[in-house]
């Protein structure tokens, strides 16, 4: 387990950790539940809460000054989608990662990704084009504000768009359980210099559904998500010893 300090390497670099160090969004329009919940999931993927840290119920109560019920059904809502392991014996914990659990996670999310784009492509439309080219720029201005948070947020929309104007809305919870474990990974070992490849990944995708080239659109989003590997695989054993799976 991470002890509690600071990141010290990857995309939140620097970044401090541990469950003190989060602050609870007092956002009068959403639930407490949805707030914990959010707050929770976005440290757990950004590293900041690392693989086995403890996530205790009384400590998140007394440390927001809020009752049990929210805390417990945000902490629910985070096992469902695989980030927290809670066991009656040992309480809750951050989910350990797991080579396997990322190639599997990649194979669900290339798989289903490619598939609902091979069907889009057909009659991708210059209104397509324009609605995925804003999330382009905004990515664009997330990388120029060295703002990586907002990087990867706007990633998950760019691939969300994309699934979704297939027309088969409902595939994209699946690609999403598997995108959410990947980003975990990408967090630990990503950094800023990748983010302009993964722009210039996404840009030869939209110009080749732009085009009509539904194969070099496919070809481009399978390379795309592949490099994951390809990126592990180039990486200096001194780093690779750094990451927790």
């Amino acid at each position: 387990m991470q002890d509690e300090g600071l990141v010290k390497s990857g995309l939140n670099l620097g970044a401090p950790t541990g469950l003190a160090a989060l602050q609870l969004d007092p956002d009068p329009g959403v639930s407490v539940t949805d707030r914990v919940h959010r707050l929770l999931r976005a440290a757990i993927i950004g590293v900041r809460l690392a693989p086995g840290t403890p996530i205790s119920e009384n400590s998140l109560c007394r440390q927001f000054s809020i009752s049990r019920s929210p805390v417990r059904a945000a902490i629910q809502r985070l096992a469902e989608e695989g980030l927290v392991d809670v066991s009656p014996q040992r309480g809750s914990y951050v989910a350990a990662l797991h080579m396997d659990q990322m190639h599997d996670s990649h194979f669900v999310r290339r798989s289903l990704e490619v598939a609902l784009l091979r069907e889009t492509a057909p009659r991708w439309t210059p209104e397509m084009t324009a609605q995925m080219r804003r999330v382009l720029g905004e990515q664009e201005s997330a990388l120029a504000d060295c703002d990586a948070d907002r990087f990867l947020e706007l990633d998950e929309t760019f691939h969300r768009t994309l699934a979704q104007l297939s027309g088969r809305a409902g595939v994209w919870a699946a690609i999403h359980t598997a995108y959410t474990a990947l980003v975990r990974f990408h967090y630990y070992w990503a950094q800023m210099d990748r983010l302009a490849d993964v722009v210039r990944e996404h840009g030869a995708v939209v110009d080749a559904l732009e085009r009509g080239d539904s194969a070099g659109a496919e070809a481009a989003l399978a390379e795309h998500l592949d490099m994951v590997f390809v990126i592990l695989d180039r990486m200096p054993e001194d780093r690779r010893k750094e990451l927790p799976f």
